[in-house]
């Protein structure tokens, strides 16, 4: 069986949200991680989670999202937090993290560290993986892991740089790479290089991937290209995936 590690099911219709898990589940998909980013998502994902037993919940504020919330409005998403990780459902943090393409005033990055400081010891104390988004700012967001000592972290679509991935695999944390492996030389290259031992496939569901609309399905095209590039067969792709899941996110009913 195979894992999407990184979607946004709270996104798809709710008319077609039946057919796209089916499919999924056809495709040999167990579980998928659909990560919040707002007040809205965060709720409806674990409704979700409660629902269908396919889908798991993660909580959090997408970085570009805090910058519009006052630090009232982030307390109250703590103190939600608090309440609901618990919950057997919701097995992760995220998606959270740094951005730093839409926001380059020093103001707006600091706001972000400092919630994703939160966020890193939040995962800490309730041994919950962080699931991290680092656009335009993977190096900061290795940085303040390595400096606040993250336990347990999932970098989101962290393909563009052999050198930070390898950093992120020594500090024991692991990263996802999704359909881009498909036509991105420089993500094969990289993904070719880089241990299985510390990789996730994600679908980024239901965001589109060259103008199409990704879904959780597509995991088996990842998992057989990801066979191809290191000349091992599917069946041992297969088998890794359950062991990193299973040893980040914990045995999931």
């Amino acid at each position: 069986m195979f894992y999407d590690s990184h979607a946004h099911m709270d996104l798809i219709d709710a008319a077609e949200l039946s057919n796209k898990l089916k499919d999924s589940k056809d495709a040999g998909v167990l579980k998928i991680i659909s990560c919040s980013t707002s007040f809205a998502s965060n709720t409806k994902n674990i409704l979700l989670a409660q629902n269908y037993a396919q889908i798991k919940a993660a909580l959090g504020l997408y970085p570009l999202d805090i910058l519009e919330l006052t630090q009232l409005e982030i307390d109250k998403a703590f103190y939600f937090f608090n309440a609901e990780i618990i919950k057997p459902e919701i097995i992760a943090i995220g998606e959270v993290g740094l951005d730093f393409k839409y926001s380059a005033k020093e103001a707006e990055q600091e706001k972000q560290k400092i919630v994703f400081e939160r966020f890193i010891k939040f995962s800490n104390e309730h041994k919950k993986p962080l699931i991290i988004h680092s656009r335009f700012a993977q190096r900061q967001v290795i940085e303040e892991l390595e400096k606040h000592k993250a336990e347990k972290a999932l970098l989101h679509s962290f393909t563009d740089s052999l050198k930070l991935m390898n950093r992120a695999k020594n500090n024991n944390y692991f990263v996802s790479v999704g359909l881009n492996i498909l036509y991105n030389e420089e993500v094969q290259k990289n993904i070719s290089n880089f241990p299985i031992e510390n990789l996730l496939f994600e679908t980024d569901s239901p965001i589109r991937t060259q103008g199409k609309k990704a879904y959780s399905s597509s995991i088996l095209k990842i998992a057989q290209k990801t066979a191809e590039l290191k000349n091992i067969s599917i069946k041992d792709v297969e088998k890794q995936q359950g062991k990193n899941f299973i040893k980040l996110f914990g045995k999931t009913n």
